[in-house]
């Protein structure tokens, strides 16, 4: 049986379970994500279980589904902002939907904290959240690859048209046709500097979006019917 005590922890999305207890999934810093059982977590007055708060929590039990025991809270980041709530339920979604449970990733845990103060500091910038993607994909194990022409290794012109595959980087096409993958070289070294510009931004949301949700492989994201997710 597995015991774990007082482990750096986000919520990232609850659900009812029998009467009065919860299903938790949780993000934690050395475990991944996390699903738990906590009983009597319904009870009216029962508020510990927010999103956006950094808590420490203890579990034990087998297999996939193990039981909370204890909740120590940290501090809060809550906000109102209508924009910024949708925008990091955005973030659940995607860790939720693209990183196996019980996989145990350090680096998101840094990621995702970081991201989340960004965002709700600054909802509007589109920065932090082309950011996250990109280094999600990363820790998935999805390395992208802006630099060559993956068919001659030469690297890319800013002036030229490439198709971006995502399993092994772009490669020039002559094709104007309007399709996520279809971009140019300036949006490539863009990418590959990691210097998002606010000119390049809108062509860089296009790319990422549709790169997405090649590897959501069809699972929908409800945040974007709440909001048009940047």
């Amino acid at each position: 049986m597995m015991r774990v005590e007082l482990e750096p922890a986000y919520v990232l999305h609850t659900r009812s379970y029998r009467e009065t207890s919860m299903i938790v999934y949780a993000l934690t810093e050395q475990y991944g994500v996390v699903h738990m059982v906590s009983r009597g977590a319904r009870k009216k007055g029962n508020n510990n279980l927010q999103p956006f708060t950094k808590m420490y929590l203890s579990w034990s039990g087998r297999g996939d589904l193990v039981s909370l025991t204890k909740i120590e809270h940290e501090h809060s980041r809550y906000t109102s902002n209508f924009r910024a709530q949708v925008q990091c339920f955005y973030l659940h979604e995607l860790i939720l939907k693209l990183i196996p449970k019980l996989s145990p990733e350090p680096e998101l845990f840094d990621l995702y904290e970081c991201t989340l103060d960004s965002m709700i500091n600054n909802p509007a910038d589109e920065h932090v959240l082309r950011n996250f993607e990109m280094r999600l994909l990363a820790i998935m194990g999805h390395p992208l690859q802006f630099k060559y022409d993956y068919t001659n290794d030469e690297e890319v012109e800013a002036q030229l048209l490439y198709r971006y595959d995502p399993d092994l980087g772009p490669a020039r096409v002559i094709s104007q046709q309007q399709q996520w993958n279809i971009m140019t070289g300036d949006l490539l070294i863009h990418l590959n500097d990691n210097n998002l510009t606010e000119n390049i931004l809108p062509e860089a949301k296009i790319f990422l979006r549709g790169l997405v949700k090649h590897y959501l492989q069809g699972k929908p994201l409800m945040t974007r019917r709440l909001l048009k997710v940047n």
